[in-house]
């Protein structure tokens, strides 16, 4: 089985779905992490060297599991659900070819979040599953299935601590 993740920032998939893509890996599932955006405002400092170290923690963490990282490179906090970013996952959804999807939950908090549910929602069509991931609030959200996760909470530490 192939999973691919894909979180709107650098840290997103290690905070929203690393548990549960730990979980799959330990089943021998084929993992991808997609980050949408370059991270270039998830701190302070230069935004070019800010982007360039996010990038670097995010391939670390996709490396504890195995994963194969791919970065869009869209700028961080202006995540739009248009033409530009549904090609793009298309192509990446079509060249990656995964049985299931997991990204951010349609109604989270942030912008670029909401953004990416939109773009995988339309790219994904018909072509994959897609899961979403709960909120950092939880409200708002109805799971319909749940990742036992609690034998991978270590794992997950270890990769959020990479940022």
């Amino acid at each position: 089985m192939k999973i691919l993740a894909l979180g709107a920032h650098p840290d997103d998939i290690e905070i929203f779905m690393f548990g549960t893509m730990a979980a799959y890996a330990a089943q021998g599932a084929e993992l991808v992490f997609a980050i949408a955006t370059d991270g270039a405002k998830g701190g302070k400092g230069d935004p070019g060297l800010l982007a360039r170290a996010r990038r670097e923690e995010a391939a670390v963490a996709a490396d504890l599991l195995g994963g194969t990282p791919h970065f869009l490179d869209f700028p961080d906090g202006a995540l739009v659900a248009d033409a530009a970013l549904i090609a793009a996952l298309k192509a990446l959804i079509g060249d990656v070819k995964p049985d299931l999807a997991i990204t951010h939950a349609p109604n989270d908090y942030h912008g670029d979040h909401r953004a990416l549910s939109d773009g995988v929602r339309i790219a994904a069509s018909f072509a994959v599953p897609v899961l979403h991931a709960d909120t950092l609030g939880g409200t708002g959200f109805s799971p319909t299935h749940y990742v036992d996760i609690s034998g991978h909470f270590e794992l997950k530490a270890m990769a959020i601590r990479a940022h």
